[in-house]
């Protein structure tokens, strides 16, 4: 007996003097906001292992109605993901743009508690990080320690990034108030406005407005400004995409994949580029998406009274001086075509012959696109050969057969080799 209890006293004492229990994560997301909610959920689902620490004893953000909007589309892929288990039940809670805290708060807590790869600490305050080779180790004021390969800065005021002496300020890339004078729009990962209240326009955000200059693997949440207003679970969803990539892959935020962060944001719904002319529920939504980012097809920024929107102009129509130097930008060989062909107005019969040429492809592709011109493409319109081609028409066959949204950007928006 005296034996049995002089060795639980050693045990006790061995157990003081172990060393904290260090936890292992591809991403570590900080902060009880909604970008920090965004964040976390979309680093789990593409696949990170991931940790949402807060210091608040429950996920309590406040959403906005834009940032509702994106909670619905989390709940969506939930309902799908589900549908597709004959034995599951959805267990997320009916959706009601008016809900009120408590019902989404309750959202929140069923979609959290129910995402693959995601760990939740509440109530844990964060002590100290440090780098720790490419990736980061964090202490915990309980004594816990996190090494993670990225972390993500959700917090209010980006504490984080001042307890590192990072300065927010100086990104990789800054927003401009219009992204299509320069390139920047390639690189389009999330949405902003111009102000808070109307009139407000709409500003595509760039991949490098997340990444501090000089340091690697370290994501911010871009701020508001005077001028510049992230919707928050649209910038969330974003750094924890980004996040989830450099984790995934093995790799740091320098070697970042435009396009393939930009995929997987089209993936799960996220509208980049804000286009008022076409609607979610489009057939071809994401290549209206592709397209716009690609820059082939450039949208426009257009005056609605006191402020602006982008749109595609699915009407509108081209000429062959129109399109040759964007294709020239993607497609040297097609200068050759326009060399021959000077049109006013390009006819679908002239697309398709541009399209053959620069592909390489033979009269099989005029025959292919008649057979699938409302099947396939969902056109509304009738098929005839002689009549313009529409940038909505052109848009879509471009995205399908000369896939400009294929080739790599770079953070500018400058085309990669």
């Amino acid at each position: 007996m005296v034996k049995y209890f002089f060795s639980i006293i050693i045990l006790g004492f061995l157990s003081l003097s172990l060393p904290a229990q260090t936890l292992k994560t591809g991403v570590l997301v900080v902060g009880n906001t909604a970008p920090g909610l965004a964040a976390s959920i979309q680093s789990a689902r593409s696949g990170a292992k991931t940790i949402f620490l807060t210091q608040t004893p429950a996920i309590s953000p406040n959403l906005t109605a834009d940032d509702i909007t994106y909670l619905e589309k989390i709940k969506n892929h939930y309902r799908a993901k589900n549908k597709k288990k004959a034995a599951a039940k959805d267990s997320i809670i009916a959706f009601d743009l008016n809900m009120s805290k408590d019902q989404y708060l309750k959202l929140i807590k069923s979609i959290s508690d129910t995402t693959k790869n995601l760990s939740v600490t509440l109530n844990t305050a964060l002590e100290k990080i440090e780098k720790d080779g490419k990736g980061w180790e964090i202490r915990l004021k309980n004594g816990q320690k996190i090494k993670a390969d990225v972390v993500v800065d959700a917090t209010e005021n980006l504490f984080i990034a001042s307890m590192l002496r990072i300065d927010a300020n100086k990104t990789m890339l800054t927003p401009v108030e219009n992204p299509f004078d320069t390139k920047l729009y390639r690189s389009t990962v999330a949405t902003a406005y111009t102000a808070t209240t109307a009139p407000r326009s709409v500003l595509p955000v760039s991949l490098g407005a997340f990444l501090p200059a000089g340091v690697e693997n370290f994501i911010i949440v871009p701020k508001s400004t005077n001028t510049f207003k992230p919707v928050n679970m649209s910038v969330g969803q974003a750094a924890g995409t980004i996040a989830s990539y450099c984790a995934f892959f093995k790799t740091t935020t320098k070697n970042i994949n435009v396009r393939a962060v930009q995929t997987e944001l089209l993936t799960f719904d996220a509208q980049l580029i804000p286009l008022s002319d076409i609607k979610a529920e489009d057939p071809n939504f994401q290549a209206f998406q592709r397209m716009a980012l690609s820059g082939l097809v450039k949208p426009v920024v257009t005056k609605t009274g006191d402020y602006s929107v982008i749109k595609f102009d699915t009407a509108g129509t081209f000429s062959s001086e129109q399109l040759r130097a964007p294709m020239r930008e993607f497609y040297s060989r097609s200068q050759l075509w326009f060399a021959d062909n000077k049109k006013d107005v390009m006819t679908i019969e002239d697309a398709i012959s541009l399209f053959m040429f620069t592909a390489t492809r033979g009269n099989e592709l005029a025959k292919e696109i008649e057979d699938g011109w409302k099947e396939s493409f969902k056109f509304n319109s009738k098929f005839d050969l002689k009549r313009p081609i529409t940038r909505k028409e052109f848009a879509i066959l471009a995205d399908q057969y000369l896939l400009p949204f294929k080739t790599r950007v770079d953070f500018a928006g400058n085309l990669l080799s």
